[in-house]
This record gives C-alpha cells, sequence and structure tokens, in this order.
C-alpha cells in the first residue's frame, strides 16, 4: 500500500515539482491550498506525511503545523521560501520533523521524506499499547521505571503508558541517554537530531529540551534529568 502525503502548497509551480518527484518515487500524494482546504478535507487523520508551507493564502503554516502536532503522530517537513533563523526554530520547537528552504532540490526533499517515514513508521508499529513486562529489548535503558527502546523508539512510564515523543524531541533523547554523564553541546545534539551537518539553532535545542523536561519528570522530585551546563550544553544525569 502506497504512503499517503497530504502537500499544503499554494503555489502551482511548487506543487506540481514536489507532487511530481513524489509521486515518481512511488507516494499518493494529495494536494491542498489552503488551511481551510485541508481541515474541510481531513486531511490530518489519515496520511503519514505532512508538507507545509508556511506562506499559506488564509494563515500561518505555523499554526497548522501546531495543531497538527496536538492531534496525531504523522510526520511534518516545513517547506517554505523563508530562510528566517526564527521561523526554523520555531518550527522545530512546535514539533517539525523537518525543514527545508526553497529552492531545494528534488532528490534532497526525497531523502528527508525517506527519513522522516522511517522513524514515522518505527514508531506506529510499535503500536499504542503498554509495554509487556516479558518483552525482550536487550538495547532497552531503563531508569527510574521509564524503559527507553532505541530500536523500537519508543519510550515508556513507570506506570507503563507510552510517552508520546517528536522524531526530534526522540533522537535529542536518545543521544543524552546513550552519552549519560557526558556533556553535549548543542552542535552535537542538533547534529544526533539531523544525521548531518546542519547550522546549529541554540534555541531550537533548548526549546526541545524543555518541552522533554515535561514530558519525562523525575518521580518524586523537581530536579529535572536534563542537566543544563551553562555556556557548553547539556547532560542526563539519573
Amino acid at each position: 500500500m502506497k504512503s499517503r502525503i497530504v502537500l499544503v502548497e499554494d503555489d502551482p509551480d511548487a506543487a506540481e515539482l514536489v507532487g511530481t518527484g513524489l509521486r515518481d518515487d512511488g507516494y499518493d500524494v494529495t494536494r491542498v491550498s489552503s488551511m481551510a482546504e485541508f481541515e474541510a478535507a481531513g486531511c490530518g487523520t489519515a496520511c503519514e506525511l505532512c508538507i507545509v508551507d508556511l506562506g499559506l493564502p488564509d494563515g500561518n503554516g505555523l499554526q497548522l503545523v501546531q495543531d497538527l502536532r496536538k492531534r496525531t503522530d504523522c510526520g511534518i517537513i516545513i517547506l517554505t521560501g523563508r530562510s528566517a533563523d526564527v521561523d526554523r526554530i520555531i518550527g522545530l520547537e512546535i514539533g517539525a520533523d523537518d525543514y527545508i528552504t526553497k529552492p531545494f532540490h528534488v532528490r534532497e526533499l526525497l531523502a528527508r521524506v525517506h527519513a522522516v517515514l522511517r522513524r514515522v513508521r518505527a514508531v506506529r508499529q510499535g503500536g499504542q499499547g503498554q509495554l509487556a513486562e516479558t518483552e525482550e529489548d536487550p538495547g532497552a535503558i531503563t531508569f527510574d521505571g521509564y524503559r527507553f527502546s532505541p530500536a523500537a523508539r519508543r519510550l515508556f512510564a513507570p506506570e507503563g503508558h507510552e510517552v508520546r515523543l517528536t522524531s526530534a524531541e526522540f533522537s535529542l533523547f536518545a543521544a543524552l541517554l546513550e552519552n549519560r554523564g557526558r556533556v553535549l553541546s548543542r552542535d552535537q545534539l542538533m547534529n544526533a537530531i539531523k544525521g548531518r551537518e546542519w547550522e546549529s539553532y541554540d534555541r531550537a535545542i533548548d526549546g526541545l529540551v524543555s518541552r522533554l523536561r515535561r514530558k519525562v519528570p523525575r518521580p518524586g522530585s523537581s530536579r529535572h534529568y536534563i542537566r543544563t551546563v551553562h555556556g557548553i550544553g547539556y547532560s542526563f544525569t539519573p
């Protein structure tokens, strides 16, 4: 079955370029040109990935990204002509998985799409149920009742329910856990998130850390697992 991708793009030339590239790569693509069309078509509930342009005629695409992340675990890629750092920072902070600035090469877009879809499928294939006590996962990391599975890309709370993390949150938390006790710089954490060299946006990392602290509280304590090392970066402290 083809993966369904929703493209929210009001520029017909950009929509044609992206849509053709995705369809040629085997994806089922639905294109809408506004936030209103997106909501009317119910696009956010039955797709694996949304590619959202920020400059929509009836609103800011960042608001659509934020609303999407609150109600779905689909992948989200921001595609836009805006190059301002603040838009990239906000996009990552509110839950986008990646950000591509126009102009771009279709092969680069497809590579990003493949990477995001791999992460989405790993999360969805894990299911929504509670962690089975007999589950074997030799690569799992446990701490204070939490269970973190890099292979399944899942995190379970001490009570047994799954803690839902975005792709960026998961990758950042994995980097900190795998290097627990060590201080990682913001550059190192950004590279862990992207899997490649990319410009460092300090506020994006700070925003992700803030969200992780809320989602993964230390039982019976106000002390955070992720410690700020001023002027350097962050470390995970069990």
